[in-house]
């Protein structure tokens, strides 16, 4: 499981933006023991309990995010590389980036500052320059409790960082922007893609009444057969939550599977509304990535 692709000579703190030529590496990897397949192939294997063979892989990505036009599409064909990309179509149709990129945006910053976060119910915080997976690790503490808020109490406080943060935010870097529907409907185009819902709102869904969260998944799967023509079959839960509920609600809205973010393979015996996925990002060199999928494989 991705989220988007980045250049690999830029310095951006954010655990899900992979730099191009690490995806590359990590795609060669993959291929010596897998082989990747479109998630409709995956889906079919898995009903139709096909004989073993080589184990199969497939390739996500979640969001929609504008790198996945700049880096992936140039070289789907080339590496004739299958892949999900699962959108939210909110921030595509608005141009305005979730609150989550919006906020990773404001923390590349030139020079250290505090946030003063108390009217919105939350501590102090102090982001420190420069880069690396040590500072990414303490800004996920910042991330993680927004993520604990209430949905309209999470968007004003993500503002808050953003207005806090902007005299001192860098400008040496692609942020993180949502895919205008053009680059949607180009990627929609090619062979190699299958097109995946991931809500309307991106909300956390189980934070939102279920008839809200489905409303949400059906909108995003209609927006997107409206602007590509693509059908929609798939789905992924927004920052993998999930329940049982949410479960039937992604059935009743007539996707055949729903993925999470929950580490593992997936197996015949996993309902095809809860798939594990392995998640990757920006600081797994080729070692983790190994030991990522051997510790999928011990998933019980």
């Amino acid at each position: 499981m991705y989220h988007t692709l980045g250049a690999d000579n830029e310095t951006f703190d954010a655990w899900t933006v992979v730099r191009r030529s690490d995806f590359v590496a990590q795609i060669s990897l993959l291929r010596r023991d897998y082989d990747i397949v479109s998630l409709d192939e995956a889906t079919a294997h898995v009903r139709d309990a096909a004989p073993p063979g080589r184990p199969k892989a497939v390739i996500t990505f979640d969001d929609g995010h504008t790198g996945l036009h700049r880096y992936l599409f140039p070289m789907l064909e080339e590496l004739q590389l299958p892949v999900t990309i699962y959108v939210a179509t909110g921030h595509i149709a608005s141009g305005r980036p979730y609150w989550f990129d919006r906020v990773m945006n404001a923390l590349q910053v030139s020079r250290p500052a505090k946030l003063h976060l108390a009217d919105h119910g939350l501590p102090g915080f102090t982001i420190e320059a420069g880069s690396g997976e040590e500072r990414w690790q303490a800004l996920r503490g910042l991330l993680e409790a927004l993520k604990r808020l209430e949905p309209g109490r999470r968007e004003a406080a993500a503002d808050a960082v953003v207005a806090q943060l902007a005299s001192c935010r860098r400008t040496d870097f692609e942020p993180l922007e949502p895919l205008t529907k053009e680059q949607l409907l180009a990627l929609a185009q090619s062979r190699w893609v299958t097109l995946g819902a991931h809500t309307d709102c991106h909300s956390l869904l189980d934070q939102i009444p279920p008839d809200v969260a489905q409303a949400s998944m059906e909108r995003s799967a209609h927006l997107l057969r409206e602007w590509t023509g693509r059908a929609v079959h798939h789905f992924a839960y927004p920052n993998g939550n999930h329940n049982r509920e949410l479960m039937a609600r992604a059935q009743a809205a007539g996707f055949a599977t729903a993925l999470t973010t929950e580490k593992g393979l997936w197996r015949r015996t996993d309902s095809q509304f809860a798939v594990a996925r392995i998640p990757v990002g920006r600081y797994d060199d080729l070692t983790r990535f190994k030991f990522n999928l051997l510790a999928g494989q011990w998933r019980h």
